[in-house]
């Protein structure tokens, strides 16, 4: 039995229809032979593009959820930095407030000295002074001291905050650069799964004018739209676009 020819479906061809689909014969028809071979052919190719392009959806999806990956992190690193920036600036106000505490206890305890002095001044001028001298040579010591140190630890802090932010960015930069390849990659791929699905569909609709018999009473297809499948290469795989410019092609009558 042959299978009915509906002229208008609304349901997708799929391999097995095509390499299954019966003709009604006709005096003067085809060669149902070479019919079968070239429908078995087309339905061959087709099952391969549909499962390339399945392979390429799968592929954009795990690039985007990478993409997503490496978003997060960055976001982690710019929090990392703001935490190092406020534990920079936490650092510097306690150093800045132990300073003026030592300062304080310093010129507390120098007054202290300086009154006992006064007090003792009559009996112990020559020790007086011999300690004040002591007592200045110390602080001046000490003070020198502990200005040199917080230099030397505002340098260091300094530094190690600058090598991380070149390292932080250095990594982002590579990461992103890396990533941005390798999505252009499968931009291109997808870009000649494009044109060599627009010239099959070509290829197609030429045989068909070239092969189908000029009869009035027999339907044509319609080679503009057998053409009709420009995918944009810019478009996600799988999106609206796609799916109604294949469903003109599977539309088409088929005599």
């Amino acid at each position: 039995m042959s299978q009915p020819i509906s002229q208008h479906t609304n349901d997708p061809l799929t391999p097995l229809d095509i390499s299954h689909r019966q003709f009604p014969g006709r005096p003067g028809g085809y060669d149902r032979a070479s019919v079968r071979a070239f429908l078995g052919q087309v339905a061959d190719q087709l099952e391969a593009l549909l499962h390339e392009r399945q392979a390429l959806r799968a592929r954009v999806a795990e690039l985007e959820g990478e993409l997503e990956e490496r978003r997060q992190a960055e976001d982690e690193i710019r929090r990392a930095v703001v935490a190092a920036e406020r534990i920079g600036h936490d650092l510097r106000e306690n150093a800045a407030r132990q300073c003026e505490l030592m300062l304080a206890e310093a010129q507390a305890q120098r007054e202290a000295i300086e009154r006992d002095a006064e007090a003792r001044r009559a009996e112990l001028e020559a020790a007086h002074q011999a300690r004040m001298q002591e007592l200045e040579a110390a602080f001046r010591g000490r003070f020198a001291d502990l200005e040199r140190d917080h230099h030397q630890l505002t340098l260091e802090r300094d530094r190690a905050h600058a090598e991380r932010t070149v390292y932080l960015e250095r990594a982002f930069h590579e990461r992103h650069a890396e990533l941005t390849a390798r999505l252009g990659a499968v931009r291109s791929e997808y870009t000649q799964f494009v044109s060599q699905y627009r010239a099959l569909v070509q290829s197609f609709a030429e045989l068909s004018a070239r092969y189908l018999p000029a009869s009035d009473d027999l339907p044509l297809p319609n080679p503009s739209l057998a053409l009709d499948v420009s995918l944009s290469s810019e478009a996600e795989p799988g999106g609206e676009r796609e799916d109604t410019r294949l469903g003109r092609i599977e539309d088409q009558p088929f005599v």
